[in-house]
Parts: structure tokens; C-alpha cells; sequence
């Protein structure tokens, strides 16, 4: 009897311990596979959140996951062979922090082109009414009866307006340089998936350059007889900030536009700069042989770039020799008209008349050795001759001086 009863009592111990053994089991793999199922659920989060906001929400509750199961990492260190706890949450904490660096920079992107599409508003409203007052000149110039004098006002308000368009462009360019060369590209390829799409659907910034670009040719082809070689230096400079901002962004530009003539816009811009260059060059040819006549220097006649560098140096050189040779008050004369527009030239215009590749820096310093040249020999020998007459006289002033004196002397002895 008592065998039977500890037999029975044996039995019972060991099923006993057999249900509690395998509900530990249970217990155990439950919580590996509950591990498993979050930590799944936490990497589709950290690739599917969209603002900082919800990125550090996220964060936070995966220190909070990390804290809860650390102290099974021995029973998860199996479960996850050959790696382990630490390097699963080491993983999942380096990729909610790039998600979160990179939600912040898209916001940056967003909130950087959210500003941009405002200023781009400003810019195109203002170029409108700017574009509305030349046009407006422009045609009361063609249509205009009054007096020379009148006409030549409305001439100047016309040349004041492109100044001030010029000028509205550059702050255009400076807006475009600010926002658009930090901008990180893989960050705004990341903007079509954000909570709210942040792409520039109007005002767009490629479709205000291609029409910036657009009119700029409009200007050069229609209004040449009113515009002189000061307005065609300002433009020198415009066309050299527009294609430094072109050629450093416009990829970048072309990336954040949205519409489907993104391309089409693209290639124009690139064909209106060609344009423009050379328009700029014939203009600015053109603008300096009317410069030339109205201020009486009477260099050859040059029909391109290359011809006016050496049409230049053919008239310092005669004009070196004529000084030479026979100097007189006429070739000092003309030097001085010559170097009052090469004053210019070395204060204001070098830089644009290489932006208009009309004159190198090179070519304007090899010219300039002659300026100096011609400068240090053209003094006419008039002047010369009055020199020395007057240094004649002084002398004679001091002999006739000291012959009184001595004269007085010898008296006062007698």
C-alpha cells in the first residue's frame, strides 16, 4: 500500500513538474516571437514615418522596447543566432536615427521651398510691372511726336527701367544661390513620399529663369538703338551672375520642378544663354563704335571682337608715334578723349567686357602699356617750349637781380 501511494505521489511530481517545464517553454519562446513580431513592426515604422515629429515619437518608444526586453537578452541571444540582442537593437537604433535626420532635412527642404515659392511670386509680379513700364516706353518711343528733347527723356526712363529689371534680377539670382545650393537632392527625391507634397506647383523657379532668359534676348534683338554702352556693360554683369547660378544649380532646379515640360524648359534656357552671349557680344560691338563716334576718336573701322582689339592696338600705335614724332595739342587732345573712356575700361568695364568676350583681361593689359605709352610721350612740344621760356625768364630775372646788386655795392664804395 505504501508503495502504490509513493509510486502515485512520483507520478504526480513528475507531471507536475513536466506542465511547469513546459509552460516555462512556452513562456519563452512566446516572448522570442513576441520580440521578433515588434521588432519587425518597429523597422517597417522607421521606414514608413514621415515628420520629425512622429521620428522621435518613434524613437522613444524603441528605448522603451529596448528597455523591456533586456532582460531576456541571454534567451534572445538564441533565438537570434548568430546574432544578437544587442547588435538587432543596435541596427534598429541607427536607422530611426537616419530616419530622423532625414525627415528633418526634408522638412528643411520643404519649409526652404515653401519661401522660395513666395519670393518667386514677388519676383514674377515685379518683372511683370517692370516688363508693363518698358513696354509702355517702349511704345510711346515708336509712336512719339513730341520733341527731341521729350524723346529723349522717355529714353532715359526706358534705360532707368531695363536698370532697375537688371537690378531686381541680380536679388533673383542671390535668392536662387541661397536656397538652392544647400540643397540636398536626395532629400527632395524624398519629398514626392511626405505627408504633404512640398514641389513648387506654380511660379515655378525653371519656368521664371527660361522666361528671365526669354526676355533678356527680347531685349538685346529689339532695343538696340536705345540703349547704350553703360547699359550693355550692366547687362555684361547680369548675363555673368545668371550663367554662374545656371551652370552651379541648374540640375538642381530641374530636379524640384514639377510638370512635364521640365526637359523642354531645360534645353531652351541652355539655348537662350548661347543667345544671349552673342547677342550680348554684337551689341556691345555695336554700342562701342557709337561710343567711338560720339566722342570723336576716330580709330578703323571693326566689325567683331577680334577686329576691335586690333583695330585698338593699330590706333595706339599711330598715335604713340604721331607723339613721338611731331608732338602737339591736337594728339594730346585725343589722348585725353581716348583715356577718359579708358578710365573706364580699367575702373568699371574690365570684367564686363570679358563677360561680353569682347576684350580679355589679357588683351585690355596688353592695350593698357600702350595707354601708359602714349601717356608719358604726348606732351605737346608747345608746352615744351613755354618750359623753357620760363625757365629762360627766371634766369634772366636772377642775372639781372644780382648785376643791380653788385651795381649798388660798387656805388655805395664810390
Amino acid at each position: 500500500m505504501k508503495l502504490r501511494i509513493i509510486i502515485l505521489v512520483t507520478v504526480v511530481i513528475g507531471l507536475f513538474s513536466s506542465v511547469l517545464y513546459a509552460q516555462e517553454a512556452q513562456s519563452d519562446y512566446e516572448i522570442q516571437q513576441t520580440f521578433k513580431e515588434q521588432y519587425a513592426d518597429y523597422e517597417q515604422q522607421v521606414e514608413n514615418v514621415s515628420s520629425p515629429d512622429s521620428a522621435e515619437k518613434l524613437i522613444e518608444s524603441i528605448k522603451q522596447f529596448e528597455k523591456k526586453y533586456s532582460e531576456h537578452k541571454k534567451l534572445l541571444d538564441k533565438a537570434l543566432y548568430p546574432d544578437t540582442y544587442e547588435e538587432q537593437m543596435e541596427s534598429l537604433k541607427k536607422s530611426s536615427v537616419r530616419t530622423v535626420n532625414k525627415v528633418e532635412t526634408i522638412a528643411e527642404q520643404q519649409k526652404q521651398l515653401k519661401k522660395l515659392e513666395t519670393q518667386l511670386a514677388s519676383y514674377e509680379q515685379d518683372l511683370n510691372q517692370l516688363d508693363q513700364q518698358t513696354d509702355s516706353l517702349k511704345t510711346a518711343i515708336r509712336k512719339s511726336t513730341e520733341s527731341e528733347k521729350e524723346l529723349s527723356k522717355m529714353v532715359r526712363e526706358y534705360r532707368q527701367s531695363l536698370e532697375r529689371r537688371d537690378e531686381l534680377i541680380l536679388t533673383f539670382i542671390d535668392s536662387m544661390l541661397v536656397t538652392y545650393q544647400n540643397m540636398n537632392l536626395d532629400a527632395l527625391q524624398e519629398i514626392d513620399d511626405y505627408n504633404q507634397k512640398s514641389r513648387i506647383k506654380t511660379n515655378d523657379a525653371l519656368k521664371l529663369i527660361h522666361d528671365i532668359s526669354e526676355e533678356n534676348i527680347q531685349i538685346l534683338e529689339r532695343n538696340a538703338s536705345k540703349l547704350q554702352l553703360d547699359d550693355y556693360m550692366r547687362m555684361a554683369e547680369v548675363n555673368h551672375q545668371f550663367q554662374i547660378m545656371w551652370n552651379r544649380l541648374g540640375d538642381k532646379i530641374h530636379e524640384v520642378y514639377e510638370g512635364n515640360n521640365a526637359d523642354m524648359l531645360l534645353k531652351n534656357i541652355n539655348g537662350h544663354i548661347t543667345k544671349w552671349n552673342n547677342l550680348l557680344q554684337v551689341n556691345t560691338i555695336d554700342a562701342m563704335k557709337n561710343y567711338f563716334a560720339q566722342q570723336d576718336i576716330k580709330t578703323d573701322a571693326f566689325e567683331s571682337a577680334g577686329e576691335l582689339n586690333k583695330v585698338l592696338h593699330s590706333y595706339l600705335d599711330r598715335k604713340i608715334k604721331d607723339s613721338k614724332d611731331n608732338p602737339s595739342e591736337a594728339n594730346y587732345s585725343e589722348l585725353q578723349k581716348f583715356k577718359e573712356f579708358w578710365n573706364r575700361v580699367e575702373v568699371q568695364w574690365t570684367s564686363n567686357l570679358a563677360h561680353a568676350n569682347v576684350l580679355s583681361r589679357e588683351q585690355i593689359s596688353k592695350l593698357n602699356q600702350k595707354v601708359d605709352e602714349w601717356t608719358q610721350i604726348a606732351q605737346p612740344r608747345s608746352n615744351n617750349i613755354l618750359v623753357y621760356l620760363l625757365g629762360g625768364s627766371v634766369l634772366l630775372a636772377v642775372a639781372l637781380g644780382v648785376m643791380l646788386i653788385r651795381e649798388k655795392k660798387n656805388n655805395g664804395s664810390a
